[in-house]
């Protein structure tokens, strides 16, 4: 069953359509194929991304979170200088 779809417009520069198109041609896709898939690509990494910036500020946030002042952290990487 094919999903329902909307449509949407984006002006682009001529080099990016130039591009697009020329990747389309190479991959033997459409220009909507592969505009699509650059778009599902960045929300999946948009997904993993504030899910994995939710996790860690949960983390910071908790009970047992510990921080350390940047003269600690300053004297941790000095240590790994010399």
């Amino acid at each position: 069953m094919a999903s329902e779809t909307g449509r949407m417009s984006v002006s682009v520069t001529p080099e990016k359509q130039e591009k697009l198109d020329a990747m389309a041609h190479t991959m033997d896709r459409s220009r909507n194929w592969l505009v699509n898939q650059a778009i599902d690509h960045y929300l999946e990494i948009y997904d993993w991304q504030t899910k994995k910036i939710q996790e860690r500020l949960d983390v910071a946030s908790g009970k047992n979170a510990k921080f350390h002042s940047s003269d600690d952290v300053d004297a941790t990487i000095d240590k790994f200088k010399a």
